[in-house]
């Protein structure tokens, strides 16, 4: 997590020193956006940590509990032991006195019975400790099982915890890989209009339209179907990426003849994405279930102003790379 806020920190310092106003605005909003996500994911971290911390105080609210509990059955145990030794001494007395007891007078008689009352009375309350005996060695069994239940919880949050952590280490380093497999493939093109990015946890290919298109087509040119056949070689080695393309055009109306397919720069966005869709779906090992093409005309800039310079950096094509977060989203669930 820290080296993502530390990433979104270094992008607004270079944004803030580099580029235009907007461009900042535009850098700054994505960087809200991803710490307003991770505000999210740090939050639902820390409900699962303070519950953890509630199952911990609970558990030794239960331990304590079951020490007292221990230590009073040790000295009911103790009690009734000496309770029983003694039973048993009164039981041989009263044996002996009954063997005798033809030979006492009338007047020994009712000391006979009076040790006969103290022998009942002794073996009642010997037989009520007994039962709360039993019953506060119940009472303590239930409180471990409500212990053991307590831990088994709290070792189930942090196994959870644990995989969520090493699930977010795998996508951070597989965008990291991704990112140097595709620079590898295409850097003979970097320079030419084409740049590789890692933003926001995915990598952004972008193409210029002079690397794809020509003015107002949405036909590929050999140079261009051949950056993207080099690309496609690489996505088809990892089917854990989702592709989304974006055709982006300047801000200048569309002028060629209107067609039934291209009446203004949203239809030409849109068919320059999906040309290039076309294109990737040759190479075999890409399921088209991964790819998402879409338009957005002139409505995504990533230069202001009306120069020459800015509507040429404008009419481009991003290629969106991202991994999948299954794993993730089963483990938030």
């Amino acid at each position: 997590m820290k080296k993502l806020i530390y990433l979104f920190v270094g992008i607004a310092v270079v944004a803030t020193s580099c580029v235009s106003s907007k461009k900042y605005k535009e850098c700054s909003d994505a960087r809200i956006s991803c710490e307003y996500e991770l505000k999210e994911f740090k939050a639902k971290n820390l409900t699962m940590s303070e519950k953890i911390v509630d199952l911990e105080a609970q558990n030794d609210r239960l331990k304590t509990q079951l020490e007292s509990l221990s230590s009073d059955s040790e000295k009911r145990a103790a009690e009734l032991k000496n309770l029983k030794q003694l039973y048993t001494t009164l039981q041989k007395n009263y044996d002996e006195l009954l063997a005798s007891n033809e030979k006492l007078s009338t007047a020994n008689r009712a000391e006979v019975d009076k040790l006969l009352k103290q022998t009942q009375a002794l073996k009642a309350d010997l037989d009520k400790r007994e039962v709360e005996l039993k019953q506060a060695e119940e009472a303590a069994l239930q409180k471990q099982a409500l212990a053991d239940d307590a831990m088994k919880q709290l070792a189930e949050k942090e196994q959870k915890l644990a995989e969520l952590q090493a699930i977010l280490d795998q996508k951070d380093a597989a965008v990291r890989e991704l990112r140097q497999k595709v620079k590898n493939a295409l850097n003979v093109y970097e320079g030419k209009g084409l740049t590789v990015e890692q933003r926001n946890g995915k990598v952004y290919v972008s193409m210029d339209e002079k690397l794809l298109f020509a003015s107002g087509s949405f036909t590929v040119g050999a140079e261009g179907q051949k950056a993207l056949g080099e690309l496609a070689d690489v996505l088809a080695t990892d089917s854990d990426i989702n592709v989304m393309i974006e055709g982006h055009t300047d801000n200048v109306p569309y002028s060629a003849a209107t067609t039934a397919q291209i009446r203004d720069n949203w239809d030409l966005s849109v068919m320059r994405a999906t040309a290039i869709v076309k294109i990737l779906t040759k190479n075999s090992g890409i399921d088209p279930k991964r790819i998402t093409a879409a338009g957005r005309a002139e409505y995504v800039p990533v230069a202001m102003g009306d120069t020459k310079e800015a509507r040429a950096k404008n009419r481009r094509t991003e290629i969106i790379l991202t991994p999948k977060l299954d794993e993730l989203f089963k483990i938030l669930e």
